[in-house]
């Protein structure tokens, strides 16, 4: 805890106005840029928010079963297996109107003829594929609200460290000439 309240203290004090003589034009521009990226960076939080939200309501939708959206019903398989690894099968099933359908579903071949395996149908009675886990939707809606603001952050860190990359080049060109000059004023004259 020590040591980040000391590194929040150390970039406060590093990225403040004052009337403080020694910062240089590039120090107080260094920190506008700072503060100009941290307020982007806040602006990307609420699309991320309004994305993640958005997914999960999709991912709701896609977790709907019973009447009318999916429901599991128990079908039976049909033709026998032929050869080696899961393959599509003949499955009969009766939809919750009493009409008899069949359709084709990749079951293991360990599967024979005549037993029964659950599917899910759809509100018309055609084959469906299983309902969303709630799981798998919060996860989603996490994984879009992350990537949209790792994204911003990301690209506004590399804006960040080029903006700096050019400022320390001009200081470190201020400096040398600094120091040329006071090379020059400081010489003692040389002696004949």
């Amino acid at each position: 805890m020590r040591t980040h309240a000391h590194w929040a203290m150390r970039c406060l004090r590093l990225h403040r106005f004052d009337g403080n003589p020694l910062r240089r034009r590039s120090d107080r521009i260094d920190t506008v840029i700072v503060l100009v990226s941290l307020m982007i960076f806040m602006a990307f939080l609420w699309p991320a928010a309004g994305l993640g939200r958005q997914v999960y309501a999709k991912g709701l939708q896609a977790e709907l079963a019973g009447p009318g959206h999916r429901q599991a019903v128990v079908a039976v398989v049909v033709d026998p297996a032929h050869g080696l690894g899961w393959r599509p099968r003949t499955v009969r099933w009766t939809t919750p109107e009493g009409s008899p359908r069949t359709g084709q579903v990749v079951l293991p071949p360990s599967t024979p003829a005549g037993s029964r395996t659950q599917v899910w149908i759809d509100g018309t009675g055609r084959l469906t594929a299983p309902p969303q886990r709630h799981m798998k939707t919060v996860t989603d809606s996490a994984v879009a609200a992350i990537a949209v603001v790792g994204g911003a952050g990301t690209v506004l860190l590399l804006c960040l460290a080029g903006a700096r990359g050019l400022l320390n080049r001009r200081r470190d060109a201020e400096w040398e000439r600094a120091w040329a000059l006071a090379d020059q004023r400081w010489r003692r004259p040389r002696q004949a």
